[in-house]
């Protein structure tokens, strides 16, 4: 097995490990359980008691790479909601039968560079993630802001400033590879790396632990992020008004205010 291979496995069983028990004694019917995309934790959380005192429903989350969920919903792991931080592994869920409703767009999110506060390698520049010395971390290929990433850096390739195998240059320099991008963020936040790659959401969390670097326009695409019930959902109409509040202008708020962009 690879070392990616290595990654998803280990990250699918924390997917599984991480998923919290419904309170005891509580009414099937009153609780859900949504596996959701790392970087929907802020907003997903701060969400979270507002549709229930909307809905009566309570409910709990699973976050972690979207890969991973996808991985452990596949496996049978017992969830009502699925919201990914990429269209991929959403259209991998509906084509192994998992999902119960068709997928919608809910939020979009950007990517950016992240260094730590005070910037000790300097980096001014996404060209400078290819310089020599530098320790770069990114999320695993497989997890969708890993994904955006590597396809960013290869549309980079050639242009003015960028060496032909630029994105070749910058792998060699990527020191890990993370999980989710939480554990990106995380890494960075505390000095174990000179660059990475986030979403803009993930930066507000950090405070000044971290400063920002944008990508040269049109390189890095917006991340889409898809919403579907489950098909074995315990509460399917639990399940499908989740989704519908999140959809609509109350759920959309709470996205809104930590950085999400509009679907």
């Amino acid at each position: 097995m690879n070392r990616f291979a290595c990654i998803r496995a280990l990250g699918a069983f924390l997917a599984l490990a991480t998923v919290p028990a419904a309170p005891a004694g509580a009414d099937p019917a009153s609780v859900i359980t949504v596996f959701a995309a790392a970087s929907l934790h802020e907003a997903f959380t701060a969400a979270g008691p507002a549709f229930t005192k909307a809905t009566g429903t309570a409910v709990t989350f699973s976050f972690a790479g979207s890969d991973s969920l996808e991985q452990q919903l596949a496996q049978g792991a017992p969830a009502d909601v699925f919201a990914s931080a990429n269209e991929l592994q959403m259209q991998k869920a509906v084509a192994a039968g998992i999902t119960g409703s068709d997928p919608k767009t809910f939020a979009r999110n950007r990517l950016v560079i992240v260094v730590p506060s005070g910037n000790p390698a300097k980096i001014a520049s996404a060209a400078d993630l290819a310089k020599s010395g530098v320790k770069v971390v990114f999320a695993a290929p497989t997890v969708p802001v890993g994904a955006y990433t590597r396809a960013g850096l290869k549309k980079l390739d050639g242009r003015p400033g960028y060496a032909a195998d630029f994105d070749a240059a910058v792998e060699k320099n990527v020191v890990s590879n993370e999980l989710d991008v939480k554990a990106v963020a995380t890494k960075i936040s505390l000095g174990e790396g000179d660059a990475g790659v986030v979403y803009a959401t993930d930066v507000a969390p950090l405070g000044t632990k971290v400063e920002t670097i944008d990508f040269p326009p049109d390189s890095v695409a917006e991340a889409t992020y898809p919403i579907a019930t489950v098909k074995t959902a315990p509460n399917p109409k639990g399940a499908q008004a989740f989704v519908d509040f999140i959809l609509s202008p109350a759920g959309q708020a709470f996205l809104k205010a930590r950085g999400f962009i509009s679907p």
